[in-house]
């Protein structure tokens, strides 16, 4: 493991994990993972599903629980050990030959979480997705670690691939992240290489923008496809 990515995952590890500070943290699916999976997907099932940064989320879960293949990574293991504790499903813990990663998985190989920094990991290790489902991981990253973030997504991704972002429209002094803000215009900057981006949609984050202090935040959700 590089000094880099050593002090990547501390900062989450010490700075939230440690001491309970996961506010980011639902107890119920995605809003707007619910709503526009069944668009997305065009009521596919069977799909092999990513989940960059993954934490203890349990969107995981609950797509695993519609027949689908679903993987996550994620650098921190207490939120690994919570993501399948909460899922209240068995699971077996391996170490990833030739590597530092541990790979967490149910029997039937259908939920896996890889335990590793995100940016560098290979199809060889983890496989090729047909979507992607992304509310807290890009959004997460400093903004020098996108470019490594993008590039490793792209290394991932099917040719006829779906991905759902999730991101706030701020302007970048009116806070420090994270989460950073991913306006559309940014979105299209970071992933126009390779990927249409349409924006589903478009809410206000009242109760979060007062917290925030930031008046008529916005938090968008974006479709990107194959170009």
């Amino acid at each position: 493991m590089s000094a880099e990515t050593g002090d990547r995952l501390s900062r989450w590890k010490g700075g939230y994990w440690d001491v309970d500070n996961t506010p980011w943290h639902k107890t119920e699916p995605n809003e707007s993972l619910v709503k526009h999976w069944y668009k997305v997907s065009k009521g596919k099932q069977g799909l092999r599903v990513l989940f960059p940064l993954c934490g203890a989320s349990v969107d995981l879960n609950w797509l695993y629980r519609q027949n689908n293949t679903v993987v996550g990574v994620e650098g921190v293991r207490k939120g690994v050990e919570k993501l399948f504790t909460d899922a209240n499903v068995e699971y077996n813990v391996s170490k990833v030959g030739g590597s530092d990663s541990w790979k967490f998985q149910t029997p039937d190989e259908g939920l896996t979480v890889y335990l590793r920094d995100f940016i560098g990991i290979q199809k060889e290790m983890v496989g090729s997705f047909d979507a992607v489902f992304d509310r807290g991981a890009l959004e997460a990253m400093d903004e020098s670690d996108r470019p490594g973030y993008i590039s490793t997504v792209r290394g991932l991704l099917k040719d006829d691939f779906v991905y759902i972002l999730s991101g706030y429209d701020y302007k970048p002094e009116q806070k420090t992240g994270p989460p950073r803000p991913l306006p559309l215009q940014v979105v299209e900057q970071l992933f126009g290489e390779f990927a249409a981006v349409e924006l589903l949609a478009q809410e206000r984050e009242e109760k979060t923008g007062m917290n925030w202090n930031i008046p008529n935040l916005i938090k968008n959700t974006y479709l990107l496809t194959r170009k």
